[in-house]
């Protein structure tokens, strides 16, 4: 049992809520009390771990505050509901309510700390699965080598901007490749091209807005920026400055000092459909069309 468990006890009755505040001390728990529903609510935030509620309680009854707490805990909070109702039918109520478990009063005092414990050991688990698949999720929106954003989330986020776009607004796609990138890999080695990659990723994702333009592996040597609000004009001079920059920049990889170009296309949201997928595909091919253009006019430029 950890000492950083905490318990919500939500009970109206003033002599029961604190002989079982007494009994979780004694036996190590962080114990916070709610004297009534609303109370309860008010408390209800994700660092409870178990929750001992009274059903009938003034205003809010115990049936809600379970409602709110496995709202505000993501389902990861156990709830033992305390009520002196023993029909089968109110425990099908309350269990379908959301509580994870069941007691009547008057309580015992050996029963109830072994609910809480067992609670406890749920709640902890539900937590841990929470934070693997929270942890799952983010690897999944990110690129492993260059820590832009993957694939999967360059689409997602393509297809929403390009909704919002539509509505209102301008929207730009920069394509963006590493000229010669085979033959960086073939004279400095796999380990240096990645190392060229990584840097590259950082040089663009420094000449873009944080939390506006969605920066991406897009895939192989290929980073795409997905630019809102950006009218044509704007567009062409970002993909100047990352240009610039990126041949300004010297890799260090290992030993090697790398001097890397990058060719661009611009892409501009010019279909006005309501048609959103069609719209982004549209938009891609618009981008890769001008990054073969500067591919074929000599690399280490933009097209637009």
């Amino acid at each position: 049992m950890s000492d950083h468990t905490r318990v919500l006890i939500a009970e109206d009755d003033p002599v029961s809520r604190e002989i079982m505040v007494r009994l979780l001390e004694r036996n190590g728990y962080d114990v916070v009390t709610a004297s009534d529903g609303a109370d309860a609510v008010a408390m209800a935030g994700p660092e409870i771990d178990v929750a001992l509620v009274d059903w009938m309680m003034p205003g809010v009854d115990g049936v809600e505050v379970c409602r709110h707490i496995k709202s505000q805990t993501r389902g990861a909070g156990y709830v033992i509901m305390v009520t002196s109702r023993t029909e089968k039918s109110d425990i099908v109520h309350a269990l379908e309510s959301g509580a994870d478990d069941y007691m009547t009063k008057p309580v015992d005092h050996a029963e109830l700390l072994a609910r809480v414990k067992a609670g406890e050991r749920i709640a902890r688990r539900e937590r841990e699965l929470a934070q693997a698949r929270d942890e799952a999720r983010s690897e999944a929106e990110r690129d492993g080598l260059t820590g832009l954003s993957s694939r999967r989330c360059f689409d997602r986020e393509l297809l929403s901007r390009t909704h919002d776009a539509i509505a209102r607004g301008t929207l730009a796609l920069l394509m963006i490749d590493l000229d010669h990138f085979k033959e960086i890999n073939d004279t400095h080695g796999h380990q240096a091209g990645d190392e060229v990659l990584r840097q590259v990723a950082s040089v663009v994702r420094s000449e873009t807005r944080a939390g506006v333009d969605v920066v991406a592996r897009y895939g192989g040597e290929e980073i795409a920026v997905i630019a809102p609000q950006t009218s044509a004009f704007c567009a062409r001079e970002l993909a100047e400055r990352i240009r610039k920059q990126v041949a300004a920049h010297r890799v260090v990889a290992g030993a090697q000092f790398i001097s890397v170009t990058v060719s661009v296309g611009v892409g501009m949201l010019d279909d006005r459909t309501e048609d959103a997928p069609a719209a982004a595909q549209s938009l891609v091919e618009d981008a890769d069309v001008r990054l073969y253009q500067a591919k074929h006019a000599g690399r280490n430029r933009i097209a637009a």
